[in-house]
């Protein structure tokens, strides 16, 4: 039987996911939960279990996961597994296309580790367990940029020195793709039709906005690397350049010391203290201002790129929900949503307090604008991915 493995290192999880002829049956997500570590397993889309784990076991995911695969009878052995399909979150043109893995494609992500901390290390992680795991593998690097590679110049162009944008490969290249391709799928076969103007919030420790036309990406919030655009849980989305090179200079920071400053030491983490949107809302409820202004700016931030994007498609027909936060929590996006009444955009606060993990419809019948939670399906989208490369 044909068998595919997807890995996905996020910045705050690393999930894992088997497909036997294009179908899931096996789900793995570690993810740090706070100042601890989580493990949850579903066999066939059902729940198994849920457990605290070590970081000792979070650091070392791959052989947890081909050891419960092979307890759970899925596959004989580790060499059962024809192809790995590995999440690519990577600034460059030759990142923004999906590519077989091999010895020159870790080279050139070795040379990008920098643009990217909270990713390329995770994810060359990855690729040594998996070669030195699974040397029978095919290993496919699926693109988190690549369905942005649609943006036009003039959105996807810095007004730098063009020989600069040149010589350096300086552009907007955008992230969260794989996680928004597969919500247009989802919301398109869920509607019966492609929205013509169509924006989706990616909400979880990673946040995003995506403009679509007709199902095309035309801008995303995301440039040249996956820190900068909104605020997110620990990085700080775009920034006045001359106040950053001010705090940079004053703290001596530079190099990878600079990249980690605004990469894991910002946004809700900056803020607040903590990186966790749950947390934040935690405190918000408590009366704590301090939360009060740190929810306000995060959802500031997202209503403003929304707006924008409304602009920039000349009107919306389709809003979509999608991540962690937004799946899960009716609170976020209730808070999205309360300022967009003037784009045409009514909650029904019943249907949103009632979906949770699942897609469906939370505006109301006469709202202008259609407003959806849609889980995002990235891992599917890599499996099918790895597959066609």
């Amino acid at each position: 039987m044909d068998t595919t493995l997807t890995i996905n290192p996020g910045s705050s999880s690393k999930k894992y996911a088997l497909y036997r002829d294009g179908k899931e049956v096996l789900s793995v997500v570690f993810e740090r939960i706070g100042e601890g570590f989580g493990k949850c397993v579903e066999i066939n889309k059902t729940r198994q279990h849920c457990e605290d784990i070590s970081g000792t076991v979070y650091g070392e995911a791959l052989p947890e996961v081909l050891s419960i695969l092979t307890k759970a009878g899925i596959i004989v052995a580790p060499n059962d597994i024809a192809r790995v399909g590995v999440r690519i979150v990577a600034p460059g043109t030759f990142f923004q296309k999906h590519r077989a893995i091999d010895a020159g494609y870790v080279k050139r992500l070795e040379e990008v580790a920098d643009a990217a901390p909270l990713h390329i290390p995770a994810t060359l992680d990855e690729l040594r367990a998996v070669q030195k795991l699974l040397p029978q593998a095919i290993v496919v690097g699926a693109s988190d940029s690549a369905f942005h590679a649609t943006i036009p110049a003039h959105a996807r162009t810095y007004s730098i020195p063009e020989a600069d944008t040149h010589a350096y490969d300086m552009y907007r290249f955008g992230y969260h793709g794989l996680s928004v391709s597969s919500v247009v799928r989802t919301v398109t076969e869920t509607i019966g039709t492609m929205p013509s103007r169509m924006i989706v919030c990616h909400i979880g420790s990673g946040v995003s906005v995506t403009a679509l036309k007709d199902g095309v990406s035309i801008d995303t919030t995301m440039g040249f690397a996956p820190g900068s655009g909104l605020m997110m849980g620990t990085r700080a989305g775009d920034i006045d350049p001359s106040a950053l090179l001010y705090i940079l200079r004053k703290k001596g920071l530079q190099g990878i010391d600079a990249e980690r400053y605004i990469n894991e030491m910002c946004g809700l983490k900056g803020v607040l203290g903590s990186s966790d949107l749950r947390i934040a809302l935690d405190r918000m409820a408590r009366g704590e201002d301090k939360a009060v202004d740190a929810v306000h700016m995060y959802m500031y931030r997202i209503q403003k790129a929304i707006g924008s994007y409304v602009m920039a498609l000349g009107g919306l027909d389709t809003l979509v929900l999608t991540a962690t936060a937004a799946e899960r929590n009716p609170t976020v996006r209730a808070f999205v949503c309360e300022r967009l009444g003037a784009f045409g955009v009514t909650l029904d606060a019943t249907l949103n307090e009632a979906l949770l993990g699942k897609t469906g419809i939370i505006s109301t019948s006469d709202s202008t604008v259609n407003v959806y939670v849609a889980c995002t399906r990235e891992m599917d989208a890599m499996a099918r991915i790895a597959m066609e490369v």
